[in-house]
């Protein structure tokens, strides 16, 4: 009996992140309200407050529940490629497909509308979520020589992840450009935005060599 009255709240939290995630994402965090995320789940927000204090507790949990997925995702990724340009494609192709679509909204919300204690826990589970899986591949290519180290007037590591987190944040800005009719075309237009912006990050667009110093 109370194993199932366990798996049962469990199921409802699971939902009420589910639920929430869809609103915040198509609405944004202050346009949102528990009532609405009550009313959307089939629930009381008495009901709610059950699982979750506040609203903001709430959004911090959606984004732990996107972060640890996404964080699954690109190790399992990881641990199956080694070369490191397959890794960055895949790995850029994953968050490009699923990243929340209205990532600008997303970073508003947790700059202008949380606390700080909110916005360090959420910059700490996209750290190890986003970052921290492209800066070991960066590292992990500087390392066995398939990319030049900063001392080989290679870039940093971190800077590399950070700035291709930067390429991947700017084409999703501009993903309501893009228009495929199914999900196989729109699979195949990711992978070939992940392998344009990895391509461009390593191999540059110049095709010349730069000049001697």
């Amino acid at each position: 009996m109370a194993a199932n009255k366990s798996n049962q709240l469990q199921e409802t939290r699971a939902m009420i992140i589910r639920t929430a995630k869809e609103l915040f994402m198509e609405l944004g965090y202050r346009a949102v309200s528990t009532r609405q995320i009550a009313d959307a789940c089939g629930l009381t927000q008495p009901a709610l407050y059950h699982h979750f204090k506040d609203k903001q507790a709430l959004y911090v949990d959606v984004m732990r529940s996107v972060c640890e997925g996404t964080r699954s995702a690109l190790d399992r990724i990881m641990q199956r490629e080694t070369d490191v340009r397959h890794r960055l494609c895949q790995v850029t192709a994953y968050m490009l497909a699923n990243h929340p679509e209205d990532l600008s909204r997303m970073f508003h919300d947790i700059r202008h509308e949380l606390a700080p204690e909110s916005q360090r826990i959420i910059y700490e589970l996209w750290r190890s979520a986003y970052l921290t899986p492209l800066l070991t591949i960066f590292e992990a290519g500087q390392r066995d020589g398939q990319l030049r180290s900063s001392a080989q007037f290679g870039m940093d590591a971190e800077k590399s992840a950070r700035l291709l987190m930067g390429l991947i944040n700017q084409t999703l800005a501009s993903a309501s450009t893009f228009s495929a009719p199914g999900a196989a075309d729109k699979k195949k237009n990711w992978d070939e935005q992940a392998q344009t912006l990895v391509n461009v990050l390593l191999f540059g667009l110049s095709a010349t060599p730069p000049p001697t110093v």
